[in-house]
């Protein structure tokens, strides 16, 4: 829960191709895993193949990357570290409406309907040939929209400019500390914050019972965002928790 904001540094492979292409109308794929050697080995493969590859090592350079790129597939390895990156899917798609495929060693038939009913496209199981799994991506890829196709905007959250943007393009007008408190939240979904943690990390000060500055500032932050649904809920006796954007 003590997590700094994420950072807008994203470890990017050269694509050998490039200088060959006059125009970005190549298949764009996003490659995250924590294996920096198979990074290297799935970018080369997928880039001599024809599509535009970038590469990130973790989650929150995923989403930083996310902000200024879109990709058309994002080829996901479900453990990055300790983050499962299963779990935060919901987080994912508020930055992307690529197709998710995940890259995975676990065989658990349950964490597969989990994440297929939180918005994922496909599994591909680990161990797999460098040369099936391009034929694999490229198979959705003919599957699924082309890049240029009109998708729905959805809120999302640019964190390198510290805001949160509605449908609509606008920008809900939070300040500094309230995006930060918001952002701690909302990199959380469902999950109840202590508001001692949020103090310290917010605030930067231990919370006390008289203390009412995080109270003041979620109730500011509701009603910045207007009268689409609850985004903040209170949890009786611990703090609070991000339920998701209001109603579009």
């Amino acid at each position: 829960m003590h997590q700094q904001l994420p950072t807008a540094q994203v470890v990017l492979r050269p694509d050998p191709g490039a200088m060959s292409h006059a125009a970005d109308d190549r298949h764009k794929i996003l490659l995250v895993d924590d294996d920096v050697e198979l990074l290297g080995e799935l970018a080369e493969a997928f880039s001599n193949s024809g599509m535009m590859c970038r590469i990130s090592e973790n989650w929150s350079d995923t989403l930083s990357l996310l902000e200024q790129w879109q990709p058309d597939i994002i080829l996901l390895d479900q453990r990055l570290k300790s983050v499962d990156t299963l779990l935060l899917l919901p987080v994912l798609r508020q930055h992307s409406n690529a197709a998710v495929l995940f890259f995975t060693g676990n065989r658990s038939e349950a964490d597969r309907v989990i994440g297929l009913e939180l918005g994922a496209d496909d599994f591909l199981l680990k161990p797999i040939s460098t040369r099936e799994l391009v034929a694999r991506v490229r198979a959705h890829m003919r599957r699924s929209k082309p890049s240029g196709s009109v998708q729905p905007r959805k809120w999302h959250i640019v964190t390198a400019e510290r805001k949160v943007v509605r449908p609509d393009g606008s920008t809900v007008p939070l300040t500094s500390t309230e995006f930060e408190l918001f952002y701690v939240l909302a990199a959380n979904p469902g999950v109840a914050v202590e508001r001692d943690q949020l103090s310290r990390h917010v605030l930067r000060r231990p919370f006390v019972a008289e203390d009412r500055a995080l109270d003041n500032l979620v109730h500011q932050i509701r009603h910045k965002f207007g009268t689409g649904g609850v985004v903040i809920n209170s949890v009786r006796n611990i703090g609070y928790a991000f339920c998701g954007f209001p109603a579009e």
